[in-house]
């Protein structure tokens, strides 16, 4: 792919996150029903565009990549100040954060997505966690040497976790 075609392929991509943005504005207006429905296979498109499409443009020509806002923190909830629900346990937790983990990296906005959506759709937990617990959580598997990461935990578009690779001790 030559620089023309990356910049012909880009714009079409951008396109396509501007349609995107406006199929999310239409669901809201569906009611529940149809946010149950569209959700996922919309998050997981728009994942794909904004981590996978783009991204293999972005570093071949760096120069196409639009300046973004600068990073935020995300959540700054830290394990010792997180209050579980009495039904759910540290274990427990720990089971669904394990379950969605690769050994290959992943941005933590994704593993907190994957497991916030398990415990909603398979109840894996007895009562409901959000998004800042379980990044808690991971901040605390990682300082406890059980997973890696690469990045601050606190931004969880910028930063990555993947399981501890146990073959290398």
């Amino acid at each position: 792919m030559n620089r023309e075609q990356a910049k012909k392929i880009h714009k079409h991509l951008l396109d396509a996150a501007a349609a995107f943005r406006r199929a999310e504005a239409a669901i809201v207006d569906v009611g529940d029903d149809g946010r149950k429905l569209f959700a996922e296979p919309l998050i997981t498109a728009v994942f794909h565009l904004q981590f996978k499409l783009l991204r293999l443009i972005y570093k071949r020509y760096p120069d196409l990549e639009p300046p973004g806002p600068p990073p935020t923190i995300d959540s700054t909830l830290r394990w010792e100040n997180v209050f579980l629900p009495s039904s759910v346990l540290e274990t427990d937790l720990d089971r669904v954060i394990f379950s969605v983990m690769k050994p290959r990296w992943q941005k933590v906005a994704m593993v907190l997505y994957c497991a916030v959506e398990k415990v909603e759709k398979e109840e894996a937990l007895a009562a409901p966690v959000d998004f800042e617990v379980f990044a808690a959580g991971i901040q605390a598997l990682v300082e406890a040497d059980l997973l890696e990461a690469q990045g601050n935990l606190q931004m969880w578009g910028r930063s990555e976790v993947r399981l501890k690779d146990r073959s290398v001790n």
